[in-house]
């Protein structure tokens, strides 16, 4: 049998920090770019979308199975979008 484990007097377990959620800032029409598949663009930028005539901010910089540049943006108005990047 297993013995049971005992806590000494005295022995006080702390708890884990709480998680602090930020709230996104509203993108500013200074702070962004205008979006060209040509283009590269990191995490954290703030594009313009000239057809949509939206704004949003780059989630996530990644490769598609076939090898393509991709860029995962949450925009404004559209919502989440996968577009293609420095073709």
């Amino acid at each position: 049998m297993a013995k049971a484990k005992t806590i000494k007097k005295g022995e006080v377990k702390t708890a884990e920090a709480p998680v602090v959620v930020k709230k996104r800032e509203k993108v500013t029409s200074d702070t962004k770019r205008e979006y060209s598949p040509a283009e590269t663009y990191d995490e954290g930028e703030c594009i313009y979308h000239k057809t949509w005539d939206d704004v949003g901010e780059i989630l996530e910089v990644g490769i598609t199975e076939d090898g393509i540049k991709k860029i995962r943006v949450q925009f404004e108005k559209v919502g989440l979008k996968t577009l293609c990047m420095g073709r």
